[in-house]
Formats: C-alpha cells, structure tokens, sequence
C-alpha cells in the first residue's frame, strides 16, 4: 500500500469550509444559540482536519528531502 499526504485541494477546501462554518456561526448565534453552537464544533472540526492535512504535507516534505540527501 502506498501513502499519499492530503492533496493540496482538499486542505484548502477543509479550510475554506471551515471559514464559511464559523462565519455562520457567528451570523447565527444571536438568534439561535444552539444552531451557532453545533456550527462552530463544526468549523472546530473541519479546521482540525485541515490542520492536519498540512502537518502530513509538511512531514511528507521533510522525509523526502532526507530520502534524497
């Protein structure tokens, strides 16, 4: 089985997504706090995921570099 980091495109669609989440959020907390609630565990959440894609990419950077020296 080979291992590929998260592409680049989904790491800025998990971050874009995240943005637009927490921006809902912030719209909808003063009429529905329950609804602001679960979109910012949301945007919480996507933004994680997003985090985590560059941290792989930027691991999978270093080890290739090392591979080549």
């Amino acid at each position: 089985m080979i291992y590929e980091p998260m592409s680049r495109r989904l790491v800025i669609s998990f971050t874009v997504i995240g943005v637009v989440l927490a921006v809902a959020g912030l719209i909808a907390r003063p009429q529905n706090i329950s609804v602001a609630v679960v979109l910012f565990l949301a945007a919480v959440s996507v933004l994680g995921l997003a985090g985590y894609g560059v941290l792989d990419r930027l691991v999978d950077r270093v080890k290739r570099s090392r591979r080549t020296t």
